[in-house]
């Protein structure tokens, strides 16, 4: 009987249940049973752990994606982004509520970080969407299931996450992100439009080649951004990690120093903000590595792999088994901490089964986007009502049709492994 695993979630369980934060439970019952059972001297292995977990060249990445976010959300690149997708999209039935959705796409593919969105379009766009007609939950509801995008369109941090703590390719993981992070888009404007024309609701606005192209030439610093950002990355010119760089660096330089949006004191704020969330990825990273050297020594994957292969229907079995897991999951832990546990845990299992260890990150992030946005433990359920005033029964409530398209692209992406592995394929990643 697995003793140190079985011991390690028990008393990790148990110090969750009375309130120590996820990497403090984690983290103190694996040092703890590793002390009491000793499979290794001196618990030699723990500094080693905590030092190959917190120094992965990989893990850079993440700081530097959250601080490209934060510094959109006080900068021009977000409003610029929201003034252009009107001027494209702002004609069509829910026109608003179609730029909200189109616009996270966008502006995931600068900052990797829903909530980073969720802060940007809930303080933006959600009043814009109410002063035109929308109820303030539906409009809610939008930017809430919208804010999912930006975990799954490249350069999403939850890819970064997942390789990383599997030795995969982080390019090849982002890039296979981008076709599901389309399609979830399609999925999410097609509710958005009929409700919209069964409700009315908002106003359309005319459709112009004049204002496209005037939108163009004053918002051409978001627009070129996921460009310089995704094209360097996808092109080999730099490593994801570089690339997160050159997001911050491309928005310092717009931002900071063409234009003189930004401030000293937002300099600070960004830098302290990005800090507190830096160290709590990274404490939970270190803290996962201890709890999964333990499983592999327990050899919990081999029992998972004998266990999930008796599963009937084979891989198929296997992959709803998978789906039904991620949105358990995703339901109760915030996705970073889940995607740094489960990913090292279940991707073995896949590949032993003949999926595609990038289609099986990217449909676990898909499945985890769900769970950002859901009740009880949705960060972003609680981000968007923070800011909005809306109560959290209103937003999930209004939410279901979206919900509903992103469990039907989930299913999608899990079932039509091309979904995630052709663009990759094509850049010979």
């Amino acid at each position: 009987m697995p003793m140190m695993s079985f011991s390690m979630v028990a008393l990790a369980a148990f110090l969750i249940l009375l309130g120590a934060p996820m990497a403090v439970g984690l983290g103190l019952s694996a040092i703890v049973v590793v002390g009491v059972f000793q499979p290794v001297p001196n618990m030699q292995i723990i500094p080693q752990l905590f030092s190959e977990a917190a120094t992965s060249f990989i893990l850079l990445a993440v700081p530097l994606f959250i601080l490209a976010g934060n510094l959109m959300e006080r900068g021009t690149v977000g409003r610029n982004l929201i003034d252009f997708t009107t001027s494209i999209v702002g004609w069509s039935t829910g026109g608003l509520g179609a730029v909200n959705i189109v616009g996270s796409m966008l502006f995931g593919g600068i900052s990797g970080s829903s909530l980073a969105d969720t802060a940007t379009f809930g303080s933006i766009l959600v009043p814009r969407m109410v002063e035109d007609g929308y109820p303030d939950d539906y409009a809610g509801a939008v930017t809430l299931t919208s804010s999912s995008l930006s975990v799954v369109i490249p350069p999403s941090i939850l890819l970064v996450l997942a390789a990383a703590s599997t030795d995969q390719s982080v390019g090849r993981a982002l890039a296979g992100g981008l076709l599901p992070g389309v399609l979830i888009t399609v999925a999410l404007l097609i509710p958005n439009y009929y409700i919209s024309k069964k409700h009315n609701y908002g106003h359309k606005i005319p459709f112009s080649f004049r204002n496209v192209f005037n939108k163009a030439r004053t918002c051409w610093t978001a627009l070129v951004a996921p460009l310089i950002i995704l094209g360097s990355i996808f092109s080999g010119m730099v490593t994801p990690t570089e690339g997160a760089g050159v997001a911050v660096l491309y928005i310092v330089l717009i931002d900071g120093i063409i234009f003189r949006k930004l401030t000293f004191t937002d300099f600070i704020d960004t830098f302290k903000k990005t800090a507190v969330l830096t160290s709590a990825i990274l404490f939970i990273a270190t803290s996962s590595a201890i709890a999964n050297w333990i499983i592999a020594y327990d050899n919990i994957p081999r029992f998972l792999a004998q266990v999930l292969s008796g599963i009937p229907g084979g891989k198929i079995g296997f992959l709803i088994m998978i789906d039904i897991l991620l949105l358990l999951i995703g339901m109760t832990l915030d996705a970073s901490p889940a995607i740094i546990i489960f990913s090292p845990l279940f991707l073995p299992i896949a590949v032993n089964m003949g999926i595609d260890p990038t289609h099986f990150i990217v449909l676990m992030i898909v499945g985890f986007a769900l769970g950002l946005t859901t009740p009880p433990y949705g960060v972003c359920l609680f981000s968007l009502s923070s800011i909005t005033g809306i109560s959290m029964e209103r937003l999930v409530k209004k939410s279901m049709p979206f919900y509903v398209a992103m469990f039907i692209s989930l299913i999608l992406v899990t079932f039509i492994p091309a979904i995630s592995l052709v663009v990759p394929n094509l850049l010979g990643m």
